[in-house]
């Protein structure tokens, strides 16, 4: 058995009742990663405890007063909104930029934005070859 020790506490066994999809996707990372289902699910939840640690606390604040919870969870979205604006719009001032100086032909440093299209890599002649004496066409 797995005895405690100072560096690492017992661990409780726990006995859950899931759906069949939730089984196979974690059926599918045990397999993935070579380890039991439990031991899947166990570190999955150790990995996100993070976060159910703040949704008990915002569940609990809920409990307790739901309206001050309701104003902060308002105002998380309002500035999630705000970013993602923010965010739209330099894309945006991105894509202009970039259209204006594809249709003036200049790249970022302000050349030409891409090598002239044939297949001598770029490397356009100056002048025509010359003909073979002989040749009279």
């Amino acid at each position: 058995m797995d005895a405690a020790t100072p560096d690492k506490p017992k661990t409780i066994r726990l006995t859950i009742p899931v759906d069949q999809e939730v089984h196979a996707t974690f059926a599918r990372i045990a397999k993935a990663s070579g380890m039991p289902i439990g031991r899947a699910m166990a570190e999955w939840m150790a990995d996100t405890l993070d976060a159910a640690e703040y949704l008990a606390e915002t569940l609990e604040k809920a409990r307790a007063a739901p309206r001050l919870v309701a104003r902060q969870l308002h105002s998380y979205a309002m500035g999630l909104a705000d970013e993602t604006g923010a965010l739209l719009e330099q894309v945006r001032q991105d894509s202009r930029t970039r259209i204006g100086r594809a249709q003036t032909g200049l790249g970022a440093a302000g050349g030409l934005a891409a090598p002239p299209s044939c297949n001598t890599g770029g490397k356009v002649p100056s002048k025509p070859p010359k003909r073979p004496r002989g040749d009279a066409r």
